[in-house]
């Protein structure tokens, strides 16, 4: 499959120290909707808002992808029950896996459609590959920004997960012919297990510092070639 990678953004912690005080502090988001925005919802509107940054006055459908989703919102509300407090209606709504992009349609009056992804340490390239299928199937559609975000993983489930092994987000704004052109591929490998941190180890890839790159995925490959 062919696609066009228009423009593309990241965000990770420096040295993958996750302080809250470098989360992004999206000042262009007025501080009514800022203060209603989770970690993990500022990281995807961070690097959607750059990958999109000329493409905000026109429709852009939208594939938001998470492997864990607001893990951290989900994690209080749970221990909240636990202690038999009451939970709040809006917070168990923000906790859903497409909150983000409701709130993100919302914010940036986005009326085109959108897809929330979640496929284990796969999410991100699920996504991708939703988008590839898209292009096949609509010939009229131009464009689709994809927004992969999630946070390092809350301490009471690491001994079941570490991925991701730092909080991340990507977004890239793919176009049928416009920008940089590569080929995903997936191939089916009954033996491969997934790796984590895809969406990091995608960065060399996009920063031009390799022509192609192969990423285990479960059950199959993930490959990437520039054109």
């Amino acid at each position: 499959m062919e696609l066009f990678i228009k423009s593309w953004a990241m965000w990770m912690p420096p040295k993958h120290n996750d302080d809250t005080s470098l989360f992004p502090e999206l000042k262009q988001v007025p501080a009514i909707t800022r203060r209603r925005l989770s970690k993990l919802t500022k990281l995807a509107f961070d690097v959607a808002l750059q990958a999109a940054e000329q493409q905000c006055d026109e429709p852009l459908p939208t594939i938001f992808a998470s492997r864990h989703g607001d893990l951290h919102k989900t994690l209080m509300l749970l221990q909240q029950l636990g202690n038999g407090e009451e939970l709040s209606p809006s917070q168990f709504a923000l906790s859903v896996h497409n909150a983000i992009s409701g709130q993100f349609s919302i914010y940036s009056q986005n009326q085109a459609d959108s897809n929330a992804i979640a496929a284990g340490a796969d999410s991100l390239h699920y996504a991708v590959l939703d988008a590839a299928a898209r292009f096949r199937a609509e010939p009229k559609l131009s464009q689709q920004l994809i927004v992969y975000a999630d946070e390092a993983i809350p301490e009471p489930y690491q001994a079941f997960c570490q991925d991701p092994s730092t909080s991340v987000a990507l977004a890239l704004l793919l176009h049928r012919t416009q920008g940089q052109p590569v080929h995903f591929t997936l191939c089916a490998d009954n033996d491969s297990e997934a790796e984590p941190d895809q969406a990091i180890k995608l960065l060399p890839f996009l920063q031009q510092q390799s022509q192609q790159l192969t990423l285990s995925g479960n059950k199959r490959r993930w490959q990437w070639q520039r054109v």
